[in-house]
């Protein structure tokens, strides 16, 4: 990746299917987030235009999304999974049709993007969470384009809504909790924890 100028969220992922409800004594780095979409309040004032990505635009959203991530201290430990995990989730959602994914231009520019699973079995709806360029954080955009993921999941049916993160994470500590975000610890199951550490 060339170089780091980007941060914020996002608020990651977690190898889908295997993630399980707290139970643990030792405390986990990991949090999901979950939003009633039925009752979502109404949207902050922004005047940023905020679109669905085209199929073509898939290796500009993921750039956004590997400058964003790369940048936040919490994911440090974890960055080559993560940076898998998203390379995978783009390479699939872009290929399977049109994708489910909010980005937000400057001119010529995506600035901030939103990938989405509207799976309603999916562990981890938002994909890639909020993820802005560090040069437009703190304008509000992440909170905007958060609002916007949960609204369009909700467009495609979705009663409830969730999104995985990192406890220490700017997600976890400044978007995730607005619009009614209800946090809870989680562990990682098994399976991905093998996902994650492979034996040699």
């Amino acid at each position: 990746m060339a170089s780091r100028h980007a941060s914020f969220l996002p608020a990651m992922p977690l190898f889908a299917a295997d993630v399980q409800p707290g139970g643990s004594p030792v405390s986990s780095p990991w949090l999901r987030f979950s939003w009633q979409v039925s009752t979502l309040p109404a949207a902050p004032v922004g005047s940023d235009l905020i679109r669905k990505a085209t199929r073509e635009e898939g290796e500009d959203v993921l750039r956004v999304l590997l400058l964003s991530l790369s940048m936040d201290s919490a994911w440090n430990d974890f960055y080559a999974q993560t940076d898998q995990y998203l390379k995978d989730a783009v390479a699939r959602l872009f290929n399977a049709g049109d994708p489910l994914c909010l980005v937000i231009p400057k001119g010529n520019r995506i600035i901030a993007a939103s990938l989405l699973d509207p799976d309603p079995e999916a562990a981890n709806h938002l994909v890639s969470g909020p993820s802005v360029l560090m040069e437009y954080r703190n304008r509000g955009i992440g909170s905007r384009l958060l609002h916007a993921s949960l609204s369009t999941l909700a467009e495609v049916g979705l009663k409830s809504v969730c999104g995985i993160t990192r406890e220490k994470s700017v997600a976890a500590k400044n978007v995730y909790p607005k619009f009614g975000g209800v946090s809870e610890s989680i562990q990682l199951g098994k399976q991905a924890s093998k996902s994650l550490n492979p034996a040699p």
